[in-house]
């Protein structure tokens, strides 16, 4: 089955053609995304030069200790964190909530001296680091199920469970502090100013002020909280945990240290977040970036910036006031569209370098081989892109740090979006509008060529004469220049049409003298005695101008006809009563044909002209006797249905031929077989029945007859005629 597609269906599919300009345009887009994250990644290794170009020749801002080694040691090389709050003294962790996932176990696998194995109290300590102001603050949170504190007054401070503290000085000389004592609270450490103790001789030390704590029980053991200035401190720090289950032996019996206390060159390397660099940073804080320095071993040395807010794109008045301007349609429908279409920046993302402490990843290292590189990752969550650059840090020319600058892509994403929503904006209005022209257009194009359609066809009747003419359009378009060719065309066809329908009356009026002359002619030669052979041409011929004359005056009755219904006069006609006189008389007339008149419904009355009603009659049921079989019944049945009266004349015989139904109501149609050459019929028998008809306004329609055979099948026997009427009237 063919699909069947009207004007504005095909201008639909076309219009469809528009939904690709959102594609070209999307793609075009993303390449200009692509384009401006290569240029933010070049952005970002220019920052990282920036700063690494502040930081070039400045040793004093990086451990040179820790610069000359090969690699750190977890545990041994300590890290200080930059404190976000103020530290209270008072031997709790409350005010480190935010370091205690950083901290650092130590236990039996850092101890330095074991006296024995004791499984039922195994020693540990967990150890955090940070800065604030000019202090090093420290917690060490001591697990030991038998602590012991330093008996009152003893001037022994090594026998007892106590706290060395090593570090360098900032001239790089050794320095030892001891932390022991006698109940829980304040402290003050001591310097210890030799070797430790041999039992018998108190240790040589001095309290030292400067490096305050507090000692506080807890239910596992106890905790240890102090503080020293910075300024103490070189760029290496160590601590060793002595513990001991019995004060009065003194027998040091487990030794937990991060690194040898007792040697400067043991000592582990400590990285404080450098207050200069800080500086340096907050001085290029307005990049919009997130930077890290780290020194050689990838160590965090200082850090700026948050990356949840490092979009790369810094906002403009032009933006907002954009975002203030928008309509209703755009607020309540097309930004929840976009919003559900394109890919949103988000910067409620995890990051997992969150307060992390060393940077662990490929293309620093890369960068400490002395060139910029750059790098991308997706975040864990998957919820946005991180773009990195790492350049080198110089001191000669060895490198000694690296500068990582980062930033998100939310801000391209943030610019992608803003360019999309602009540009889908203008395409739909586009499409709209465009839209909307094409179907005025096409409505305006249908409009017409519908309009042109029905002016044709109700140009020609049912009888297909000419009954109106085309008005021709003024338009210069092709369906204009249709109209005028039309409007010519019936004009020339309604001029033959009259000619047609004069001709009749022409050749009647014409004909009829002459014919009348010969045919009086041939009756005078007749009287005359003529031989048989001139006596025969003589009958032939008065025959052929009896069929001429009788040609004559059918065309004549068809044509007096056509006159005679203009100014025919209608009355109330009861059919019950016309169509059984009709049948008697037709009994009469044609006793060779038995006719059957079946009644099956109450008085009829219909508005017409009896004597045309007859002369229609007339005609179908000589058309019925022509075909009909011998002796064969011919019935008329009269019935009512829907409001219409209905006649149908019915006989047996000869069947019409396939698609002879209509064409039969035209004028000269006939389908007889010319058996009789005295007898000439030109088909106008039934087109006068169809005039007939339709001056009362109903219908006429010939069929074949549908009946069974012994087998079952259907075949065709006769024909029946059905005419239809309105009803004016309807009693009993």
């Amino acid at each position: 089955m063919s699909i069947v597609l009207g004007l504005r269906s095909k201008v639909l599919l076309l219009t469809s053609l528009f939904l690709i300009l959102p594609w070209l345009g999307y793609q075009a887009i993303l390449e200009m995304q692509d384009f401006l994250r290569q240029g933010q990644q070049q952005t970002l290794i220019g920052t990282t030069r920036a700063v690494a170009t502040a930081l070039h020749e400045r040793p004093a801002l990086f451990n040179t200790q820790a610069t000359f080694l090969n690699k750190v040691q977890a545990g041994k090389d300590l890290y200080a964190y930059a404190l976000k709050h103020p530290i209270r003294l008072d031997g709790k962790l409350n005010d480190w909530q935010d370091e205690v996932s950083k901290s650092t176990l130590y236990d039996e696998r850092q101890a330095l001296f074991h006296q024995k194995k004791d499984t039922n109290n195994p020693i540990s300590f967990r150890q955090i680091l940070g800065t604030r102001g000019e202090y090093l603050y420290g917690f060490l949170a001591v697990q030991d199920k038998q602590p012991t504190m330093r008996s009152a007054n003893s001037r022994f401070l090594d026998n007892n469970d106590h706290l060395i503290i090593a570090l360098s000085s900032p001239e790089n000389e050794l320095q030892r502090f001891i932390v022991s004592v006698e109940k829980n609270g304040w402290f003050n450490a001591f310097r210890l100013n030799g070797e430790p103790s041999n039992n018998n001789q108190p240790v040589q030390s001095q309290r030292e002020k400067r490096i305050q704590g507090y000692w506080q029980q807890t239910e596992i053991g106890y905790n240890i909280e102090f503080r020293l200035p910075l300024a103490m401190l070189g760029e290496k720090l160590g601590f060793a945990l002595h513990t001991t289950s019995d004060k009065t032996v003194g027998n040091i019996e487990s030794i937990i240290a991060t690194a040898n206390t007792n040697d400067l060159q043991e000592l582990g390397t400590v990285i404080v977040p450098s207050p200069k660099i800080d500086k340096i940073l907050q001085g290029l804080s307005h990049t919009q970036s997130r930077l890290w320095v780290v020194d050689r071993h990838q160590r965090v040395l200082a850090t700026s910036g948050n990356i949840h807010h490092a979009s790369g794109v810094w906002p403009n008045n032009r933006t907002t006031k954009m975002e203030s301007d928008e309509n209703i349609l755009q607020v309540k429908l097309l930004t929840p569209l976009y919003n559900l279409l394109f890919s949103q920046p988000n910067s409620d993302f995890v990051d997992p370098l969150k307060g992390v402490t060393q940077l662990n990843s490929d293309f620093i290292e890369q960068a400490l081989s002395g060139e910029p590189q750059s790098d991308s990752r997706l975040t864990v969550d998957q919820k946005t892109t991180i773009l990195a650059a790492a350049s080198p840090i110089f001191v000669g020319d060895k490198v000694v740090g690296v500068v990582v600058a980062e930033e998100t892509t939310n801000g391209i994403r943030a610019l992608r979006n803003q360019a999309l929503s602009k540009l889908f904006n203008i395409i739909i209005a586009v499409i709209v509008v465009g839209t909307l022209l094409l179907f005025l257009f096409t409505a305006n194009i249908a409009t017409r060529i519908r309009k042109l359609r029905d002016q044709a066809e109700t140009s020609i009747d049912e009888q297909g004469r000419i009954s109106k003419t085309i008005t021709a359009s003024n338009s210069t378009d092709e369906i204009g220049d249709l109209s005028r060719s039309l409007t010519d065309m019936v004009k020339r066809l309604s001029e033959y049409h009259r000619y047609l329908e004069k001709l009749p009356a022409r050749l009647s009026h014409e004909l009829g003298t002459p014919v009348a002359v010969v045919r009086s002619s041939l009756e005078n030669l007749a009287l005359i005695p003529q031989d048989a052979e001139s006596q025969k041409y003589i009958e032939r011929s008065q025959t052929g101008i009896l069929r001429l004359n009788r040609i004559l005056t059918n065309m004549s009755e068809a044509t007096r006809l056509e006159q005679s219904l203009q100014s025919g006069e209608k009355v109330p006609l009861a059919l019950n009563d016309l169509l059984s006189n009709c049948v008697q008389g037709y009994q009469m007339t044609y006793g060779e044909h038995p006719f059957v008149f079946n009644n099956f419904s109450r008085v009829l009355n219909i508005n017409a002209d009896p004597d045309f009603f007859v002369q229609c009659l007339d005609k179908l049921i000589n058309n019925a006797l022509e075909f009909s079989n011998l002796k064969s019944p011919i019935s008329i049945t009269l019935s009512e249905n829907n409001q219409f009266a209905t006649i149908k004349i019915q006989n047996s015989g000869p069947s019409l031929p396939e698609n002879m139904s209509e064409e039969l109501l035209n004028s000269m149609v006939s389908v007889r077989a010319q058996h009789d050459p005295d007898k000439t019929h030109l088909g106008l028998g039934l087109f006068i029945a169809k005039m007939i008809c339709e001056y009362h306004h109903g219908t006429i329609n010939i069929n074949n007859n549908i009946a069974n055979d012994a087998d079952g099948n259907a075949e065709n026997s006769g024909v029946h005629v059905m005419l239809r009427f309105p009803i004016i009237e309807h009693s009993n």
